[in-house]
């Protein structure tokens, strides 16, 4: 305990401000009395809350006496040995500490009856913490003592001061409360969801405890960590707050304190707590999963979870706690009285070092206020609801329970952490109506829930891996008819009505940016001290330090160092005998591109933009020009690879298979290449992720990826293909060789070329139709046999990952053609992507990643039309897909409704880079304009009468043939212009030249422009052209 150290400035700060409180009250007691004994390690109570609040640790057997004017510690020697520094302090407020010993001793005595003496002199009323009776043997002997006297005193309940006091959070605090926020978040999105559907699945029986046992084991785990360390600062801070809760099955308590019970999980309502802490910083998140909900229990979700956002909009500096209660009642009134009974006694309570704080409670009657600064659980229930049209009697009685994390802030309340709560994400289907009831439900993926759920469509489990997609509406020899036109269009506008609420909600008091981070003026440190400085400095002149990358200029005769970034471009010139070598720097204001529009901070400096120096020495000052050229060129070569690795995240290390031969693909490639020629190698499964030994000159570079970090997993079989393969996509980039790598691809060759068939001796003798037929036999039994090696590898990683990793394989039937990048591919759908694997660069699009589709150049009379995806981040620069055929327009219309996506078209190109910019600029009043409705003007969501028609324009005999004849006069051919150039064409003429006048101004213009090598002639007057 000897290592802690205290931060004197805060314990001071907040002593202060906890005094200050105390002598505002105008019947305050005269002194506070705060004994710690010994408690448990679960407990938290107030009086280990002014120990955390004050010192950052808990101190047990010591005594905080506070009086007016001085605060008196009566603890152990190695205790008091720590607070000693506190006295010390700038600013303090007056501290005593008096050392007892370990034990109970005589000695002690004298320390029991110098703080009772203190306790008289200020007064009889003593303010102590009523609903705690602390114990020890330390605090058995104070209570010796003190018992003496008792009778002379009165004792005052202080937890009301105490509560109020914490209860307004300093930035610090406030970000440890977020922290906790968002481990909680956490763990319910990405652990429980995943696990709670697993279980479900695959029909597994288990208890409501075990599951909570289950998610309270996840918080150790290596997957779970990793996943905190890039939202949390300090992982090891991180504690559960209580044990999870996990109820289901009609049997619910949703008190704070309420304990899992050992019923099977049900799949029906399911109701999951989580109480988080960080540095003893309490959050808490509920939430409340609904599987296979009817229609009446989706509406009482909706409306549940439209008054949680209410609440949190009425969470406001000075509104009184009682009277957010009073609101909430107020509208459930209003909208669902029939709800009123099920509604619950509070809608939260302020949390810190308690999780609970019993004083401020957002209930009836409680006249508190809100204040900036208070971290409070936004809680909304619903309790004893009745499912009419259950069959299962353990379904019939269920209760709703939403609660997150609200920061109060001087201008309102925020979230302190998002998780997962619309209908479309806690909601399961397991019996799908449009499914054979004996179909059996495959693993539903809860945290993403495939491409489907995360736009907007509930998560319905499929009851195979191609049931995602409808393949037998793909065909595009047979005509759609009428009824499935009409039924797509009312979809479309249901998925696009659907993007405008999720938008509203998503973006709403959200303030936007231009998608641009601002650029400020960066500060560079070349020297720590004076005295680093190199000495060649002092004689007055340039000195290139490498080293320190600095450039040290002699200004007045003092050595001024330059770090390289601060130098934009050097310039080395000679005049006479005079060379010049100027250096401009960098500064805010000086360039008009993105690269120099930095903003400084600070709007009153000045900047220096260039230096000039002049010598006769022409040699020094190019040897100074060509070190600092070099210097600038490192600097920016190292710019660059740091960009490059920003958002390279470091993986875990791979736990190989120990005590057996892992499994193993053999003889295969991979791309890219890592470095050097390509090598066939194996490719092995082990406990945490695959391994691929790359052979090469250097004897082997191993590649690692684990499983936690891919994100899909593809096998493409070689049908129709030169290449068999497995291909992986990651969630982060990895480092391969130099290149950031997304994309890596394991394959096989399936071509003549790689089987070497010479030698045979049959071919030699037979030859013919016989012998082409029984190669081509035996081709196609090597790629089945090639498709069933490594199908069965993929399909071995699944089971080695545990399912975290799901296979994905496209289907080839509802392909269709395109250019992602430079070429003309063929992409293919799968049950979550749109992929291209055959060739580099490799094409990966996640459906779930996409907000909306939008068709371009959808238009009669042309033969392709371009897709452009944009993505739900609005910060992600649109995919385009360009030259798809328009033959396949209605393939792809059913392919993107299929999955839940929703699509516009329009007749042009649009410029996507300034959409978005206006898009990111402000996308809550975006949406609040009518989103993307500007695109869905010529698209099927909107345009019902968007059936072929004939057109309208009508020429007359005599026009038509006047058209050809003058087409034949002219002897020119215009039939490749399209229509709306024609039309434009034909309005000029009318009211422009006719074709005589164009000729002699022709005529005329070349007769003035003398051939080359002939003489010069006198131009003829011109023909007077004559009007028709």
């Amino acid at each position: 305990m000897s290592d802690k150290k205290l931060d004197a400035p805060a314990f001071h700060r907040r002593a202060k401000r906890l005094m200050d409180a105390w002598k505002a009250e105008s019947d305050g007691p005269d002194s506070l009395l705060v004994i710690h004994g010994k408690t448990a390690p679960d407990v938290y109570n107030k009086t280990i809350a002014i120990h955390l609040w004050l010192f950052g640790y808990e101190f047990s057997d010591t005594i905080l006496l506070f009086t007016k004017d001085k605060i008196h510690i009566t603890t152990q020697r190695k205790k008091a040995k720590i607070l000693q520094p506190l006295q010390d302090a700038e600013n303090a407020v007056p501290l005593e500490i008096t050392v007892i010993s370990k034990d109970p001793a005589p000695e002690n005595q004298q320390a029991y009856e110098k703080a009772l003496a203190t306790l008289k002199a200020s007064g009889p009323a003593v303010g102590t913490i009523a609903s705690e009776e602390p114990s020890s043997k330390i605090v058995a002997e104070w209570n010796t003592v003190y018992s003496g006297s008792q009778s002379e005193f009165t004792s005052r309940d202080i937890g009301s001061l105490v509560s109020d006091t914490l209860a307004v959070k300093e930035e610090s605090e406030i970000k440890h409360t977020k922290a906790a926020a968002t481990a909680g978040a956490l763990l319910m999105q990405d652990y429980f969801v995943d696990e709670m559907a697993k279980i479900f699945d695959e029909e597994e029986k288990v208890t409501n405890r075990v599951l909570a046992e289950r998610v309270e084991g996840a918080l150790a785990s290596k997957a779970v960590e990793k996943r905190l360390k890039a939202k949390v600062p300090d992982v090891d801070m991180i504690e559960w707050g209580s044990l999870p809760s996990v109820q289901s099955g009609g049997k619910y308590a949703l008190a704070l304190d309420a304990q899992s019970n050992t019923d099977a999980l049900h799949a029906g309502t399911v109701v999951c707590s989580l109480n988080m802490r960080y540095f003893m910083y309490s959050a808490s998140v509920s939430r409340t999963f609904m599987i296979d909900p009817t229609p009446e229990q989706e509406k009482n979700y909706a409306f549940l979870m439209e008054l949680q956002r209410l609440l949190v909009t009425w969470l406001q500096p000075g509104e009184a706690m009682g009277d957010v209660y009073e609101r909430a009642t107020a509208h459930v009134r209003e909208h669902r009285p029939d709800l009123i009974d099920n509604f619950g006694a509070d809608c939260g309570f302020v949390t810190g070092f308690e999780l609970s704080d019993s004083v401020n409670v957002l209930a009836a009657g409680n006249k508190r206020k809100l204040e900036a600064g208070m971290a409070v659980v936004a809680r909304v229930q619903l309790e004893g609801l009745t499912n009419a049209k259950a069959t299962d009697a353990r379904a019939r009685t269920y209760a709703y329970q939403l609660a997150d994390t609200v920061v109060v802030g001087a201008e309102g309340a925020a979230v302190a952490a998002s998780c997962i709560k619309k209908p479309n994400d806690v909601s399961f289907f397991f019996n799908d109506d449009d499914e054979p009831a004996k179909a059996e439900p495959t693993r539903a993926k809860a945290a993403s829930a495939g491409s489907a759920k995360a736009r907007g469509g509930a998560a319905r489990a499929p009851t195979t891996r191609t049931s995602a997609i409808l393949p037998s509406k793909f065909r595009s020899d047979e005509r759609e008819d009428e009824s499935s036109v009409r039924q797509r269009r009312e979809h479309q506008k249901e998925l696009l009505s659907r993007l405008q609420a999720d938008g509203q909600r998503r973006f709403a008091g959200e303030a936007g940016t231009d998608g641009e981070e601002a650029r400020t003026v960066r500060r560079f440190e070349s020297y720590k001290r004076e005295t680093a400085i190199p000495r060649e400095a002092r004689s007055g002149r340039i000195i290139v330090d490498e080293r320190a990358d600095t450039v040290v200029l002699p200004i007045y005769g003092m050595a001024v160092p330059f770090h390289i970034s601060t130098i934009k471009s050097a310039s080395k010139s000679d005049e006479g005998e005079y060379v010049y070598l100027r250096l401009n720097l960098v500064s805010p204001g000086q360039g008009v591109g993105k690269k120099d529009a930095a903003q400084d901070d600070n709007g009153g400096a000045s900047f220096v933009r260039s230096l000039t120096f002049r010598s006769t020495d022409v040699a020094r000052m190019a040897e100074i020009h060509h070190g600092i050229t070099g210097l600038k060129r490192d600097q920016a070569k190292r710019e660059a690879e740091k960009a490059q690795l920003a958002d390279i995240v470091e993986q875990d290390r791979l736990v190989q298979v120990a005590g057996q031969r892992p499994q193993r693909l053999g003889d295969v490639f991979m791309r890219p290449l890592a470095e050097g020629k390509r090598f066939p190698a194996a490719l092995e499964i082990h406990s945490n992720g695959l391994r691929y030994m790359a052979a090469g000159r250097s004897g082997g570079t191993p590649v690692d990826i684990l499983f936690n970090n891919i994100r899909h997993l593809f096998f493409q079989p070689c049908d129709k293909e030169l290449l068999v393969l497995i291909h992986v996509n990651l969630r982060n980039p990895i480092i391969l060789g130099k290149k950031k790598i997304q994309d890596i691809q394991f394959y096989r060759e399936a071509s003549d070329a790689a089987f070497d068939e010479t030698g045979n001796r049959r071919r030699r003798i037979r030859y013919g139709d016989e012998d082409e037929i029984e190669a081509e036999q035996e081709e196609l039994r090597r790629r089945r046999q090639l498709n069933k090696e490594f199908e069965d590898f993929a399909t071995r990683i699944v089971d080695a990952s545990n399912h975290d990793v799901e296979l994905d394989k496209p289907f080839r039937n509802i392909a269709f053609t395109g250019v992602p990048a430079r070429a003309n591919v063929l992409l293919q759908p799968t049950v979550e992507c749109l992929v291209h694997l055959s060739d580099a660069p490799f094409f990966v699009l996640t459906v779930a990643d996409v907000e909306l589709v939008h068709l371009e150049r959808v238009q009669f009379g042309l033969k392709n039309f371009d897709m452009v995806f944009v993505f739900r981040d609005f910060k992600r620069t649109p995919v385009h897909v360009n030259t798809v055929p328009m033959k396949q327009l209605d393939d792809i219309k059913e392919w993107l409704d299929s999955v839940n996506l929703a699509f516009t078209e329009g007749p042009v190109n649009l410029n996507w880079s300034q959409i978005m910019k206006t898009v990111n600029k402000d996308p809550a009043g975006f949406y609040e304009d009518g989103g993307w409705a500007f695109l869905a003007l010529d698209s099927d969501a909107e345009d019902d009468g968007s059936e072929e028609e004939e057109s309208e324009f009508s020429m007359s005999e005599d026009e038509l043939a006047e058209s050809e004849s003058e087409g034949s006069d002219d002897g020119s051919v215009a039939g490749t212009e399209s229509d709306e150039s024609e039309g434009d064409y034909d309005d000029e003429s009318e009211s422009g030249e006719d074709w005589d006048e164009l000729e002699a101004k022709a005529k005329a213009y070349d007769d003035k422009r003398p051939r080359t090598g002939d003489p010069p002639v006198e131009s003829a007057p011109a023909k007077r052209a004559r009007k028709r």
